[in-house]
């Protein structure tokens, strides 16, 4: 840095100096005959010579001016002589220095800016808002610096720079911070960039003439790195006192994430913000494989938070994707396959699912290092309660790379769809689902089965309960059309093409050049065919796939989707249960696998038939947020595999992802419905009403679901009483009296409330009647049957088969009170 010059002195005039540092004046738009501009005369006011071209438009300045401001003046002082113009002349007392009024105004606004510095905010939002993440003050530089005598005392070489020690003439050495695979971390002040607080880091040492190849060009990307949630990287040195050099770092101020999770009671985070903060440092690293490098030991230690900003520090390990040579990582975190493979995109991966998972739960840890796995959602309760959480952090973790996420990205659009869940379980908050593999439901099934089973009433046609494999497959959500896949603009034009011409398009196109290569292609004629029925050619060219399409997750999709249409259900659980393995945050596979075991079920005979014990029907509510339940650690299951036949275990797998979808999202109807009928099975009626409750008011079944919940009050007659006739009668007469189905539901509860009352008198119970009235008939036999003989003649007006109308006829005779006449 140059020296200021004294007041008074002519800087390089005196023999043997260098000229003084000045500023020169740019004009790029001045003419060359234009007359040069004094800058001291252009500051203080002194108007320019009229060029003769100057803007003479009204209300537009001919040039920018300074305004004089003191800060420091009275109101109404104008400095002197109170000219425009005049220079203010202000002085201060400070050890007889007088420092001019701007002077002064800067020495204030800079004490003012540290002063503030770390003032308190509001912390950053993430996920579209989900999760806010706390607001963390930056620590004071010179707390960081730590006694490295317990680090010697291990047999850790000591420090090689002291306190005080100058590097490279500008960083003065303030004491080391940390210790690391590459040796001592020292915080550091950069005297010539106004005393900035730096870190410098030790770099490999070179030997052979690769190494210093290497090392040259792992300088250069990194000095070209600029992302703001990546520390900045300010220079690189030789110094004699580390064999490498140093790298000269931003400091950044605050804990690391691993500290933070010490201070918790636990030892954890809660986990919507561990995953926020995850969620925080993906754009780093996705910006970092995007420009050909992988970062290589990303961990609790090296993420920092400060302020509203989650940072990635120490990049000494960052090396080129596939580079050789020596590889720097954490042991516990660092990917099993990295000295056989290299760095790749797939490491980092197993990195970030480690850190996430050392940060939501207490992994196992042998000399100090985290053991390989993780722990069974049988010994840790938090796995139990998110599963979809496990699932994730099993792919990223993966021990082939091949199963883990293949960027990124992926495994961001994942984790969002886990958090998702996380809060709809934990705290009943639900937020919209983005569609990034999926489409939205196309339809729904089972949502009208109970309620059009009255309409046999009018026109005698009997209909079932149970829903079908076809129906299910029309409601189901169909893969999104990869966009890089070479046929997908092919795909985009054909989109609304009837299926029997995009099948004609597809055949045609899949051997043309440019196309050979698109697995949407073939994927998309296989949807074809099915939308024509064509399920055994569907099924033929899913067969005849390559081996890198088989493994892909839309054809295991489909193949479920076949699977279900031919019967084979047991196919179908495993092909669905691989697509949830590796999109663990989407909805689809949950709802297409709850609907598989809900129709094994009804293969075993055993869909309306009660299966659970008390604890662990409580378990499953528990799993999915239902009102009125609490979680419990103590959570009983039978088994957390979804590949198994057991009836048990169907029943409480498809409670648990039909709840769980229902909870994420409120207006996947098809989920709510599947989840009244499996707490309708198992007798937990109010629970089951409360479900279809939550149907939204602006849907479409929303009256379908009132009309529903009438039904379940009275459809088991070994639970029926009296309490649950009139909830129901109460509920039918709330509805409004255009629904044309409010005939046939009454008929329904005063035929439950006959037969109830036979039922008590048969059995010789005290009959303690309540009310009088039901609806507008009395609540006794007489009356009860009364009034569904008027309702039984009125069906039969309304009834438009003529052999149908004479049924209801004779039930009405057959029904109507004993008269003598």
């Amino acid at each position: 840095m140059s020296e200021h010059p004294e007041p008074g002195t002519d800087p390089g005039t005196e023999p043997g100096t260098e000229p003084g540092t000045e500023a020169a004046y740019f004009d790029p738009f001045a003419d060359d005959d234009e007359p040069e501009i004094d800058l001291d005369d252009l500051l203080a006011g002194v108007p320019e010579p009229d060029s003769g071209d100057r803007a003479t438009d009204p209300g537009e300045s001919a040039t920018t001016s300074a305004t004089p401001f003191d800060p420091f003046a009275e109101d109404g002082d104008t400095g002197g002589s109170g000219e425009p113009g005049t220079v203010i002349d202000s002085t201060v007392e400070d050890g007889d220095l007088a420092r001019d009024v701007g002077e002064r105004s800067r020495i204030e606004a800079l004490s003012t800016f540290r002063r503030r510095r770390g003032t308190s905010r509001a912390g950053a939002t993430v996920a579209g808002g989900m999760v806010r993440l706390p607001f963390i003050p930056p620590t004071e530089p010179a707390t960081a610096v730590i006694d490295p005598g317990p680090e010697i005392a291990k047999g850790t070489p000591p420090p090689t720079l002291a306190t005080g020690d100058i590097v490279a003439g500008q960083y003065e050495v303030i004491g080391p911070i940390a210790h690391g695979g590459m040796g001592w971390i020292y915080l550091a002040l950069d005297h010539n960039v106004s005393d900035r607080w730096v870190v410098l880091k030790g770099m490999m040492t070179t030997v052979t003439h690769q190494e210093k190849a290497v090392a040259e060009s792992e300088r250069a990307f990194l000095a070209d790195i600029t992302h703001p949630g990546i520390v900045k990287i300010f220079n690189f040195i030789d110094d004699p006192r580390s064999a490498g050099g140093f790298i000269v770092m931003e400091y950044v101020g605050g804990p690391s994430l691993r500290h933070r999770r010490r201070l918790q009671a636990d030892n954890t985070l809660d986990v919507d913000v561990a995953i926020g903060y995850v969620l925080s440092v993906l754009p780093a690293l996705e910006y970092l494989h995007s420009r050909g490098v992988v970062y290589n030991d990303l961990k609790p230690d090296n993420i920092i938070i400060t302020e509203d900003q989650v940072k990635l520090i120490d990049l000494g390990a960052v090396t080129g994707i596939g580079a050789y040579g020596h590889i720097f990582g954490t042991k516990g975190f660092q990917a099993p396959e990295i000295a056989r493979t290299g760095p790749t995109v797939a490491s980092d991966i197993f990195t970030v699912g480690r850190t996430l998972a050392s940060l939501v739960v207490q992994l196992p840890v042998t000399d100090g290092v985290y053991d390989p796995g993780l722990p069974d959602p049988d010994d840790e309760p938090l796995f139990r309660r998110y599963l979809s959480l496990y699932r994730l952090l099993l792919r990223a973790t993966d021990p082939d790379p091949n199963v883990r996420f293949s960027s990124v990205r992926n495994l961001g659009d994942q984790l969002v769809g886990v958090l998702r869940e996380v809060l709809a379980i934990r705290d009943g908050r639900q937020f919209p689902h983005q569609d990034t593999r999926f489409t939205a439901q196309r339809s729904t099934f089972g949502t009208n089965h109970l309620l059009f089973r009255t309409d046999q009433l009018l026109d005698g046609i009997e209909r079932s309960v149970e829903i079908t494999a076809p129906e299910v497959v029309a409601a189901l959500p169909i893969p999104l059309t990869d966009p890089t896949d070479p046929g997908a603009a092919l795909l985009s034009a054909a989109s609304l093409t009837e299926p029997g011409e995009i099948i004609d398009t597809l055949s045609g196109a899949m051997n043309q050049p440019g196309f050979e290569n698109s697995k949407e292609i073939p994927l998309t004629m296989v949807r074809a065919q099915l939308d024509l029925g064509m399920t055994a050619e569907a099924e033929a060219l899913l067969r005849n796939m390559d081996g890198m399409t088989r493994r892909d997750w839309r054809h295991q999709w489909l193949s479920g989707v076949c699977a279900l249409l031919t019967g084979d259900f047991v196919g179908a659980q495993e092909y669905f249960n691989t697509v949830l393995n590796l999109l663990p945050g989407e909805p689809a596979p949950k709802l297409a696998l709850a609907a598989t075991d809900e129709l094994l079920l009804q293969a075993q005979g055993v869909n309306s038939v009660g299966l659970l014990d008390a604890s662990t029907r409580r378990s499953a509510l528990a799993l999915t947020h239902q009102q009125g339940t609490t979680f419990s650690d103590d959570v009983e299951a039978p088994g957390w595999s979804h590949l198994t036949q057991d009836p048990v275990a169907l029943r409480f797998h498809a409670l648990r992802l039909y709840g769980l979808v229902w909870s994420t999202n409120s207006t996947t109807v098809s989920s709510g419905f599947g989840m009244a009928r499996q707490l309708q099975a198992e007798g937990m009626v109010d629970a089951a009403v409360a479900t279809l409750d939550r149907v939204p008011a602006n849907s479409r079944h929303h009256e379908i679901a009132r009309l529903t919940t009438v039904l379940m009050f009275i459809t088991d007659r070994s639970e029926l009483n009296e309490q649950g006739i009139r909830r129901a009668a109460k509920r039918l007469e709330l509805l409004p009296t255009t629904e044309p189905r409010i005939p046939q539901l009454r008929i329904a509860v005063l035929s439950a409330a006959l037969d109830w009352l036979r039922d008590r008198q048969k059995s010789g119970a005290p009959l303690k009647v309540g009310s009088s009235q039901l609806f507008d008939v009395d609540f006794t036999e007489r009356g009860l049957r009364g009034g569904l003989e008027r309702g039984l003649r009125d069906m039969a007006r309304q009834s438009p088969f003529t052999l149908h109308r004479f049924q209801l006829v004779d039930m009405a005779n057959r029904i109507r009170p004993r008269t003598w006449f």
